[in-house]
């Protein structure tokens, strides 16, 4: 199984990966492919030269399986392409701005892990990025199109619930096996765009 998560800033990637992999599937955050840590700057990361960021991303590209979270830059639409199922997250951007402002909250407490400096100017940067999703100036659903066969979107909770739980069906098919504390639920899969 191969699954393509993205959306803007604030929609859930990490977190819906996170409960993807504890099924078993191998799971990959891109932006781990596309930055380092920056060893002049402890607590900061720096961009991987583009050779090394393409050669980790096609040994990912090469596993049998893998599910891959990232906000759909370009230089990953090959894991769009590759993909059983491209899955945007979409929540209303009241959800995001509250996400965006308590992950930053998180980050400086020393609460939540991050690759970068949680400063102002990030905070501020992750609110730009957010705001040029829904605007459209990233050009994120314009690169969707060609994928709207195998596009599931995402933009309520109960959606992505049901959208684990007929992941979880596909995953253990059906089969005694399914951790006790997977939720399963028989519900179908989010609205297919």
């Amino acid at each position: 199984m191969k699954l393509y998560i993205t959306g803007s800033v604030g929609s859930g990637k990490s977190t819906l990966a996170r409960k993807i992999g504890e099924m078993g599937l191998p799971c990959f955050e891109l932006d781990a492919a596309a930055y380092e840590p920056d060893p002049d700057n402890p607590g900061d990361n720096r961009k991987r030269p583009e050779t090394v960021r393409d050669a980790i991303f096609a040994e990912i590209l090469a596993r049998e399986s893998w599910v891959m979270e990232d906000a759909g830059r370009t230089c990953f639409v090959k894991g769009m392409e590759e993909a059983d199922r491209v899955v945007l997250l979409e929540p209303a951007a009241v959800v995001r701005d509250f996400r965006i402002l308590r992950r930053w909250l998180r980050q400086r407490a020393g609460k939540e892990a991050c690759g970068y400096r949680p400063d102002f100017w990030m905070l501020r940067s992750m609110f730009r990025w957010r705001r040029n999703y829904d605007s459209g100036k990233d050009d994120l659903k314009k690169r969707l199109e060609p994928f709207a066969g195998k596009l599931v979107v995402l933009r309520r909770e109960k959606e992505v619930q049901a959208f684990l739980g007929k992941l979880r069906e596909e995953v253990y098919g059906g089969l005694s096996g399914v951790p006790a504390d997977s939720g399963q639920s028989g519900a179908g899969a989010g609205r297919r765009v």
